[in-house]
């Protein structure tokens, strides 16, 4: 197994080495980090990117954190970071119009060209980018944003989870090239009681956002209104108030120019609810069931375990080669969640 190393500055290969040992991980926020040993010294710097390959398939695609030698012997060990942390900046929130009347994929390629590769700025720009956008997903919301200000890398995060958008990352000899798209997944079928899983651990968090109180300012004709929201036993949410799940409540300001777009702000706060259930599984890496290709973070699941067969979604993976099964977090179990509250279980 190798490892490439290809400079973020020029975008050329500085070296290519024998890989001893690896641990991966891979997280729905991009914040999996990495870990390698080898026995040569690389030629790599801080933020370089990284390609680990077995054979043609690439087992790793990231970017160096940090390089450390290991004490007393002739080995280097490099911590590595998903390759979406290239993006992990503090940017300013603009031309979110074009999340609504083009799609989200066409915002991302713009932002990433606004931003990341075309700004003007030849010390931080990235001009071997190329972006890709294969689908168009139009909808009334926008990134999180503080004081005009987001972080670009936990937007693509968000709506990988939220909207099944994923951005694929491809080295070429001149480019890296980035296609971004919603991926239309059929649910994978997960039995955790079979034998090509060797662990389940499930466990539940009660607590549920069951009323949202929302203080909104309508930008367009500067107007406030209160805006009372509330999550029901079907799951689903809207200003009525009956049939409630037991939860909490909370208050949120928002600041939005349109019904729709404020709607969807209550949307994603409701959302956060569904952390509340967590499985985490260990899955043989040989298993022909559950191929290995197929254990990505964002590929939605139904679920059987011994509580019940639920819609979920892979939330965390990690693998490592001194191992032979691979480490499985399932998260977003909205259904469990809300049954459990109501006290509804299968």
């Amino acid at each position: 197994m190798l490892c490439y190393f290809i400079s973020k500055k020029d975008f050329t290969i500085s070296n290519a080495v024998q890989v001893n040992s690896y641990s991966v991980e891979h997280n729905i926020d991009c914040g999996g980090k990495t870990k390698f040993i080898i026995a040569t010294q690389p030629n790599a710097s801080n933020e370089d990117f990284i390609i680990i390959k077995d054979g043609k398939d690439a087992k790793y695609i990231g970017i160096v954190e940090n390089i450390d030698n290991v004490q007393g012997e002739n080995l280097h060990t490099i911590y590595g970071l998903e390759i979406e942390r290239i993006f992990d900046r503090k940017i300013f929130l603009s031309d979110t119009d074009i999340i609504k009347s083009i799609g989200i994929e066409d915002f991302i390629a713009h932002t990433i060209e606004t931003y990341f590769s075309r700004s003007g700025d030849p010390f931080i720009d990235m001009p071997y980018i190329n972006c890709i956008v294969s689908t168009h997903t139009t909808v009334n919301s926008k990134p999180s944003a503080d004081d005009g200000v987001y972080n670009f890398k936990t937007y693509i995060g968000n709506i990988k989870e939220q909207y099944g958008i994923f951005l694929d990352f491809e080295f070429t000899k001149t480019n890296l090239n980035i296609t971004i798209h919603k991926k239309e997944q059929t649910p994978m079928q997960i039995d955790t009681t079979l034998t090509d899983i060797d662990q389940c651990k499930e466990t539940y968090e009660i607590k549920a956002l069951s009323k949202l109180n929302v203080k909104w300012l309508n930008t367009i004709t500067n107007e406030e209104t209160m805006r009372y929201f509330y999550l029901h036993t079907d799951r689903t949410v809207s200003e009525e108030n009956k049939d409630r799940v037991d939860g909490t409540v909370s208050s949120l300001y928002l600041a939005k120019e349109t019904e729709e777009e404020m709607r969807e702000a209550v949307t994603d706060e409701f959302r956060s609810n569904s952390y509340s259930h967590m499985i985490e599984a260990d899955i043989f890496a040989y298993s022909k069931i559950y191929p290995a290709h197929d254990l990505y973070v964002g590929h939605k699941v139904t679920i059987k375990t011994t509580a019940g067969i639920k819609d979920s979604i892979i939330s965390k993976v990690s693998f490592s080669d001194d191992s032979d099964v691979i480490s499985i977090k399932f998260g977003n179990l909205k259904v469990t969640l809300t049954d459990k509250l109501t006290g509804r279980e299968n």
